[in-house]
């Protein structure tokens, strides 16, 4: 039987399940392959200067409700040393790591000299090496790249490592062969939703599923309803996978469900498995699904499963539809998270490619709020050509709907967007910033962005540690915060 080693480097936070990893997982286990996970969700390596995750720091600044004795210790551990005995231990045929551009060099230092000494082949998938993929592949000890949906391509990897067939023409694959050369397939038609397997949560340390949400802790289910998305934000790596398909005359714009038979029979099967009290769907907007789906689906989950969950959505959905809103609500929503990202129409349109009006969003908001759903607001700063006032405009839309959760990050241009080409371009970031990465963006600004007509970093950096002043404060007190900087 052959076996296969997923790893999940996790920086950034604990209490959340990659749908990919666990549908993955589960595409193995249909084919009597052996699986096992190396997460590292729950340590910090001892040689990381990243302090505080992703839920310390919003808690910390308020953007999230923290509940009382609830802050598990990352175990500070030799990340690589651990690798190292997991590898001797399992002794995988196949290693199998996901990857934003974020994480993707600390992953490939860990795993390299394990995978080197044990002669294991590794492949790397997730967002990075789909958007920057001959980055990822020319990475010394990166072996096999899937660019895009994996299931097919994994599947048919295992199967002829299994027995030792050639693998080098597998859709999706990118594959090294000898002196650094690369054979590059095109990617395939990806699986229909109905037909991917039951995701694998046993896969997981079971601490991701214990997790706030609005000041208590809930047991978390994580589903994935629908893929795909049919925007191009210039911030978002969607407008590189729509290029991508496209040009392999696949039409990756068509977006792609789960039936809701389907969906709520995993959920129910699950339910009564995990106990799981609360639902936190992945999906980037669930809202696109069409009406009658929609309604199906909220008909069967509120007989079925009737839990409350939290979505992510697009504002133009509930305006140009508003019945959506009601039939969230009446299936258990509690909360919709929307992304405002700026409150400058100018910057939206001309920057970040999101030609939204911010009536469109205040309307939203006030339609959701209306049937009872909580509102979670995505703000972003730090955009080339934002100014201290644009930033401001932001706050205001904040203040004017008042969100019940908001998170504010800065702007981090991944490879294979648009806006990291104009910020090479202007020089805001050099071009081989991933590989000199020596902050977090949870911490400070990454673009050196000039001063004026910018903010400098230091004030970005107090703005956001001030956000929840400024959503609470009158509006003439603004200056005597920024008197303080």
């Amino acid at each position: 039987m052959a076996k296969v080693l997923f790893v999940y480097h996790n920086e950034l936070e604990e209490g959340f399940m990659p749908a990919s990893i666990a549908v993955l997982s589960g595409v193995m286990k249909n084919l009597n392959i052996k699986t096992r996970l190396f997460d590292t969700s729950f340590w910090r390596d001892k040689y990381s200067d990243l302090i505080e995750n992703d839920r310390q720091v919003r808690e910390r600044t308020g953007e999230f409700k923290k509940v009382s004795g609830f802050n598990p210790e990352r175990e500070i551990v030799d990340i690589k040393e651990n690798f190292m005995k997991i590898v001797e231990e399992f002794v995988p045929d196949l290693i199998a790591a996901t990857s934003t551009s974020y994480e993707f060099n600390s992953l490939i230092d860990f795993i390299t000299p394990a995978k080197k000494k044990f002669n294991i082949p590794l492949i790397v998938g997730g967002s990075h090496a789909t958007v920057y993929p001959e980055k990822a592949i020319g990475k010394d000890g990166v072996d096999i790249i899937c660019i895009g949906e994996g299931e097919k391509a994994l599947a048919e990897l295992v199967k002829r490592i299994e027995q030792k067939r050639n693998f080098t023409d597998i859709a999706n694959l990118w594959v090294k062969i000898f002196n650094g050369m690369v054979i590059k397939n095109k990617v395939g038609i990806p699986a229909e939703m109905d037909d991917l397997p039951e995701p694998d949560w046993d896969i997981f340390d079971q601490r991701h599923r214990i997790r706030p949400f609005e000041g208590e802790l809930k047991k978390y289910g994580f589903f994935e309803i629908s893929r795909g998305c049919p925007h191009s934000c210039s911030y978002c790596i969607n407008a590189k996978l729509h290029k991508i398909y496209q040009e392999a005359g696949i039409n990756s714009r068509v977006y792609r469900f789960y039936s809701p038979k389907k969906i709520v029979g995993i959920m129910k099967k699950y339910k009564e498995k995990y106990g799981f009290n609360h639902i936190q769907l992945v999906d980037e907007n669930l809202s696109v699904m069409p009406f009658n789906i929609l309604k199906e689906l909220a008909e069967l989950y509120k007989k079925d499963i009737g839990v409350g969950f939290f979505a992510m959505a697009r504002p133009e959905s509930f305006v140009a539809e508003p019945e959506k809103a009601k039939v969230l609500a009446e299936m258990g929503c509690r909360m919709v998270a929307l992304g405002a990202e700026s409150g400058n129409e100018e910057l939206k349109t001309k920057i970040l490619n999101r030609p939204m009006k911010n009536e469109t969003l205040i309307r939203a908001a006030e339609i959701l709020r209306k049937e009872g759903i909580l509102i979670s607001l995505y703000n972003i700063i730090g955009f080339p050509t934002e100014t201290r006032k644009m930033i401001f405009d932001t706050i205001r839309l904040n203040r004017q709907i008042k969100p019940d959760r908001y998170s504010v990050r800065f702007l981090v241009p991944y490879p294979g967007t648009a806006i990291i080409e104009y910020c090479i371009e202007k020089g805001y970031i050099e071009k081989d910033y991933e590989e000199k990465r020596n902050v977090s963006f949870l911490i400070e600004p990454i673009l050196n962005l000039p001063s004026p007509p910018h903010p400098t970093k230091q004030e970005l950096m107090d703005i956001k540690q001030n956000w929840k002043n400024y959503l609470e404060m009158p509006e003439e007190d603004f200056e005597k915060v920024a008197k303080n900087f």
